[in-house]
C-alpha cells in the first residue's frame, strides 16, 4: 500500500489535539537574488524528532539558522508555545532554550573539554571566580546522560570525532536547551557512532526534549524520526508523520521527479571490469607521529593503479587523518616512502604535489578547502592558480577565471547567489559540490579524498562517484578514505582496512563481506578475512 500524496502547504502534519511547541509561518529569507526559504511553514510537536529534508540549496540549513537567530527572516514570523517570539540573534534562541549544534563543530581545539563545555556560561562563586569544582560536577552528571566519559582536562584536540558530537550536544544541555537542532550529525560518523549518536536521540526525547535534525540520509528518517518535513528549492513540499512514508516516496518528494529505487541510496556509480593500469601510488613502510603521542600510521603499505577507485575502511581515529595529512604534505613522514608514478614524493611540498597532478578532498572543507570570505569566484580556482590557462605575463584574466567558475558550477549544479558572493554564504552541500568539480576539474593523475561526499545530497553522491568513475576511466587512480563502510562497498575496486594506524587487511570486490571487513575494523578477524 502506497502513501498519500504529499500535503499540501496549508496542511499541517501534526494531529489535531496536539499543540505545536514551535511554529514558523510564511518564513522567507533572500540571498541577493537567491530566495532560500519561500515562505515556508513549519510545526513541530513537543517532545518528537522531526527531521528536515531536501536537496543541497533547498533550504533546511537556513530555516533552521533562522529558528536558532542566527538569521533574521525577510518575512515571517516564529511562535514557542503559542506565544509568538523574536529571535535576532542566537543569545535570544539560547534564552528560549533553542541550542544548534552545525556542521561545523564550535569546538576550540586548544582548550580543554571542560573550558569548551562551559565557555560562555561559567559557574562562578559570588565575588565572579570559576568554580571549577562545580563546572566538572555538573559536566560528569550532564556526561552520564551521554554515556560519555571524556578526561576532561586534556585538550579538545585529542577527542575523536565521535567524542566532539557529542561535546556539542553537552553544550546545548549545560545552557538547558529544550530544543536540539542537529544539521547533519552523522556526516563524519562510523556506523557504530551513528547508533550510538541515535541511541543519545532517543534518550533526550524520551526525557522531553524535542530535536530536529537535518539530514539527507533516508535511513535516518525512516528509522529515527517521528515526522518529516521535505522543502525544495525553498519552499515546503511534504509534511508527514513518519509512518505514513516509505523510501521511494520520501525520494520522490527530495528530488521532485520519478526515481528508480536506486536513487534511494548514495550508490549509483557501480565499478567495471577493467584491466589493471599502471601503479600510481605506492606507499611503502610509513610511519607518521601521532599529536596524541606514538605513531598515528606505522609500517603502511598501500598501493592504487590507474583506473581503479581503493577505500581505505576503519573506525574513526584509526590514523585516518595522519595518513591523509601525510599524503597530502602537510605531515612529516617519519619512515618510508610515497612514490607517484615511481618517484619518490613524501618529501615535496603540497604545491609541487598538486603541480604534479594529486588533488585532495579533506575532511574539513572549512578549514582546508575553501577560503570561507572569499567569493565563489575565488575559491573556484582555489590551489589552480598557478594553471597557465588563468593567467598571462602574471596577471590573471578575468574572463577565463569567470569560465572556469561558471563550467565547474554547471557540471555538478552549483546554486549560488552569484559569482560574487562569497563562498560561506553557500550551503553546505553546495561548498561540497565547488569543492569536489575543482578537484575533478582537468585530466588529475591521482585523487585522495577524504569522506568526499560530507554533506551532499542524493544527487550530487552521484554526481561525485559517477565524476571520480569517469576520471579512473580515463586513467587516473582514486583513493577515498571513508567511515561509511555502505559507500566504499558500493563504490570500489578494492579496500584497505586502517586498524590503529596499520593496514590489517585487504579485500577484492569478489570478497566484499560487510560482517568480514566489519570485524577488521575493530581489530578481530573471521575466518574469511584476509590479513
Amino acid at each position: 500500500m502506497h502513501p498519500q500524496p504529499a500535503p499540501t502547504q496549508s496542511e499541517t502534519p501534526l494531529e489535531s489535539r496536539v499543540a505545536p511547541l514551535i511554529e514558523m509561518r510564511g518564513i522567507t529569507k533572500r540571498f541577493g537574488t537567491l530566495t532560500a526559504c519561500d515562505s515556508v511553514d513549519l510545526q513541530v510537536a513537543p517532545a518528537t524528532l522531526h527531521a528536515i529534508m531536501g536537496e543541497n540549496g533547498a533550504g533546511k540549513t537556513t530555516l533552521m539558522r533562522i529558528l536558532y537567530g542566527y538569521y533574521t527572516p525577510d518575512a515571517g514570523e516564529i511562535y514557542l508555545r503559542g506565544k509568538r517570539v523574536h529571535l535576532r540573534s542566537p543569545a535570544d534562541a539560547i534564552a528560549h532554550h533553542i541550542g544548534m549544534v552545525s556542521q561545523h563543530y564550535s569546538i576550540i581545539p586548544e582548550l580543554s573539554a571542560l573550558d569548551n563545555l562551559i565557555l560562555g556560561a561559567e559557574p562562578t562563586y559570588p565575588l565572579g571566580w570559576l568554580n571549577r569544582r562545580a563546572a566538572l560536577q555538573k559536566a560528569e552528571q550532564l556526561a552520564q546522560m551521554l554515556d560519555f566519559q571524556p578526561d576532561w582536562n586534556r585538550p579538545a584536540a585529542e577527542l575523536s570525532v565521535a567524542a566532539r558530537q557529542k561535546l556539542e550536544i553537552l553544550k546545548l544541555l549545560w545552557r538547558d536547551a529544550e530544543i536540539l537542532i542537529l544539521d547533519e550529525p552523522t556526516a563524519m560518523l562510523s556506523p557504530r557512532d551513528v547508533d550510538a549518536l541515535f541511541e543519545t536521540l532517543l534518550r533526550l526525547k524520551a526525557q522531553g526534549r524535542t530535536i530536529l535534525l537535518v539530514t539527507h540520509k533516508l535511513n535516518e528518517a525512516l528509522n529515527y524520526a517521528d515526522y518529516v518535513t521535505v522543502l525544495r528549492n525553498g519552499r515546503k513540499v511534504a509534511d508527514a508523520p513518519i509512518a505514513a512514508v516509505d523510501a521511494p516516496t520520501l525520494t520522490r518528494w527530495i528530488i521532485g521527479e520519478e526515481a528508480d529505487d536506486r536513487a534511494t541510496s548514495v550508490a549509483l556509480a557501480t565499478p567495471a571490469e577493467r584491466p589493471q593500469g599502471e601503479e600510481v601510488l605506492s606507499v611503502r613502510h610509513l610511519y607518521v607521529a601521532s599529536d596524541r603521542g606514538g605513531w598515528g600510521v606505522r609500517d603502511l603499505c598501500l598501493s592504487v593503479r590507474a583506473g581503479e577507485i581503493v577505500g581505505i575502511a576503519g573506525v574513526d581515529g584509526s590514523g585516518q587523518l595522519e595518513l591523509m595529512e601525510a599524503l597530502a604534505g602537510l605531515r612529516p613522514v617519519a619512515k618510508g616512502e610515497i612514490r607517484l608514478q615511481g618517484q619518490p614524493i613524501h618529501r615535496w611540498s603540497t604545491a609541487r604535489r598538486i603541480q604534479a597532478g594529486i588533488r585532495y578532498l579533506f575532511d574539513d572543507r572549512f578549514r582546508r578547502m575553501m577560503a570561507p570570505q572569499w567569493s565563489v569566484l575565488e575559491n573556484a580556482i582555489l590551489g589552480a592558480q598557478r594553471d597557465p590557462e588563468l593567467h598571462l605575463l602574471g596577471w590573471f584574466k578575468p574572463r577565463a577565471l569567470r569560465q572556469r567558475a561558471e563550467s565547474l558550477i554547471q557540471r555538478f549544479q552549483v546554486k549560488l547567489p552569484s559569482l560574487r558572493a562569497p563562498i560561506v554564504q553557500l550551503s553546505g552541500g553546495n561548498q561540497q559540490r565547488l569543492v569536489v568539480a575543482r578537484a575533478l576539474h582537468g585530466n588529475p593523475r591521482l585523487l585522495i579524498a577524504y569522506a568526499p561526499t560530507r554533506g551532499l545530497d542524493i544527487r550530487g553522491a552521484q554526481a561525485t562517484y559517477e565524476a571520480i568513475r569517469h576520471a579512473c576511466n580515463n586513467g587516473m587512480a582514486a583513493l577515498i578514505i571513508a567511515l561509511d563502510l555502505d559507500e566504499l562497498m558500493e563504490h570500489c575496486d578494492r579496500i584497505a582496512v586502517l586498524f590503529k594506524g596499520a593496514i590489517v587487511a585487504e579485500f577484492t570486490r569478489e570478497q566484499f563481506s560487510r560482517e568480514a571487513i566489519g570485524a577488521a575494523m575493530v581489530g578481530a578477524t573471521l575466518q574469511e578475512t584476509p590479513i
